[in-house]
């Protein structure tokens, strides 16, 4: 153990896997805030939990089970005390002076056509995934968004590869169902 209690191999995981491990809470739960703070926890689950980890899977796999179950549970916490309103993207990200901040994603090499087309259309699937039923939506963060294989993300989620497999190819029914209307409409 150094100084600050934790041991150097914990603290090293630590700094290996922090952004990752946010960055899946982040698109879990769509709010930075709480990201950080369900980060925080799952560290502080996982360090008190590491003397029993067996090390048969790989760390962040561990580190993304913890985090989903955590994330999974404030999410439930929260239906059960608000009905839960989504945050839109068209909706101001803050205040300056009376002038509303608008969320843009800038990308400078394209016709304007173009980045009309892009921005609208990521608005659009940011949307469809985040109205996703939660197993739904974890299979897609984790595959699409995070990169994990089909066996990673069984062990992640506690099931088998053919249930992450189902779960995937029917949350890309849903969003390819949810898309073919705006994208037929662009074309």
């Amino acid at each position: 153990m150094n100084a600050d209690g934790f041991g150097s191999d914990f603290a090293q995981i630590v700094r290996e896997n922090y952004q990752r491990v946010y960055n899946v809470i982040y698109r879990l739960i769509d709010d930075r805030e709480e990201a950080a703070d369900l980060t925080q926890d799952t560290f502080v689950n996982a360090c008190r939990a590491y003397g029993n980890f067996r090390h048969e899977s790989q760390v962040y796999t561990w580190l993304y089970r913890i985090a989903i179950n955590l994330t999974k549970n404030r999410l439930e916490r929260r239906a059960r005390q608000q009905n839960v309103e989504g945050i839109s993207i068209d909706a101001p990200v803050d205040r300056v002076e009376e002038e509303e901040l608008f969320r843009q994603i800038e990308d400078s090499t394209m016709e304007p056509e173009r980045v009309v087309h892009n921005l609208e259309l990521r608005e659009v699937l940011v949307d469809a995934v985040s109205r996703l039923r939660p197993d739904y939506k974890e299979v897609v963060v984790l595959r699409d968004y995070q990169g994990l294989t089909y066996e990673e993300m069984a062990e992640v989620l506690g099931c088998s590869v053919q249930a992450v497999k189902s779960r995937l190819f029917r949350a890309r029914t849903v969003l390819r169902e949810r898309l073919a209307r705006y994208l037929d409409e662009m074309e």
